[in-house]
């Protein structure tokens, strides 16, 4: 078996252009080489609509799923930016927000719903009593979610409530849930800590999957690959190292005409970084020599 066998590469939603079908999405994922799709709920109507599909219309997605030959494995739940888990103003909505996603993920077949570290967001600001909700309903919210074998995973945020992995273990720690973990964003940790092989660490034996994202100082969103500040070899071999064997790669369609080109280069290039990652772990190219 080869190195590149033991690992699978996720794409975004967003990668690709909004008003494409799913079985377009889903095509141009697997033509790029991709070996799944991640699902964006995010606050927009369009993507929140789908937490109240009718069971005929996610059997369709599956259906489509199945004829293509890529599935949907993981959903980035930034919808919850809307509605935080710690916010006084928009708690019951936010619980129940969650409960949603859940339920969604269960019938989608979903395994992993990457939950977003905000305490709050707009309009409120973060104190002890918005972090002290936020655990008690991301409790609920878990114990919610393992009774429908669901897993959330905190991702590591750009605020300083939780854009570390170290600051994710605070919940899972706190939680002590099979049915929680930490899910980080690579780029995010990049522009919180110097030492990302050391922040991973943190979360040894709870890091369900990664987000390989590019950034640059101050900046985490729409920075090509390659650009950037992250050290992507270094950081997917101390995830590898601790067993993470699930990645997404999170980038943006920003209006480009050659995005289907985009995609296969930036399987390419993370694929390179798996390489050099290898290489730097010691691996033998045939791991199963």
């Amino acid at each position: 078996m080869s190195f590149k066998d033991t690992y699978r590469l996720g794409v975004y939603e967003k990668a690709a252009p909004a008003e494409l079908s799913w079985e377009e999405r889903l095509a141009a994922a697997k033509e790029a080489g991709f070996d799944y799709i991640e699902m964006s709920i995010d606050e927009t109507d369009m993507r929140m609509s789908r937490l109240d599909w009718c069971d005929e219309q996610i059997y369709e997605l599956l259906e489509t799923e199945k004829r293509v030959g890529i599935p949907i494995e993981t959903i980035c739940f930034s919808a919850q930016r809307k509605y935080p888990l710690g916010s006084r103003k928009w708690e019951k909505e936010a619980k129940e927000l969650l409960r949603k996603g859940v339920l969604f993920a269960r019938k989608m077949g979903i395994r992993i719903i990457q939950t977003q570290g905000y305490d709050c967001y707009y309009e409120e600001t973060s104190d002890k009593t918005t972090r002290e909700r936020f655990y008690r309903n991301l409790e609920e919210g878990t114990m919610f979610a393992a009774s429908h074998g669901v897993m959330l995973a905190m991702e590591t945020m750009e605020n300083d409530f939780m854009n570390t992995v170290e600051k994710a273990m605070h919940s899972v720690n706190r939680v002590n849930s099979p049915y929680l973990q930490v899910y980080p964003d690579i780029g995010n940790i990049s522009n919180a800590t110097k030492d990302v092989a050391g922040d991973i660490t943190t979360g040894r034996g709870h890091i369900a999957a990664a987000h390989l994202k590019e950034t640059v100082i101050g900046k985490f969103r729409e920075i090509p690959y390659g650009t950037g500040q992250v050290d992507f070899p270094g950081a997917i071999a101390k995830l590898y190292e601790h067993g993470v064997r699930r990645y997404v790669a999170e980038y943006w369609y920003c209006g480009e005409e050659n995005w289907r080109e985009i995609a296969r280069s930036n399987r390419e290039f993370l694929d390179r970084q798996f390489e050099k990652a290898r290489q730097l772990l010691g691996l033998p190219e045939d791991i199963s020599a």
